[in-house]
């Protein structure tokens, strides 16, 4: 994808068409923005069982005290 973004780019860089401007720009935008979107998503699958676990530790230590 990060290719993706760089062919898109090259692209826009050479054209001069205001309106495939427009389009391109749009697409390396949501190229980028998918891409930050995945990294979320890969961070909340990492990181949601730790929080769980540690939510589940604290819940039963809680009720011990």
């Amino acid at each position: 994808t990060f290719q993706e973004i760089e062919t898109l780019q090259a692209k826009l860089d050479e054209t001069v068409d205001e309106d495939e401007q427009q389009a391109l720009e749009e697409d390396v935008t949501g190229k980028i923005l998918w891409l930050c979107w995945c990294g979320i998503c890969a961070e909340v699958d990492e990181l949601l069982p730790k929080v769980l676990d540690y939510l589940r530790r604290e819940r039963s230590w809680s009720h011990h005290a």
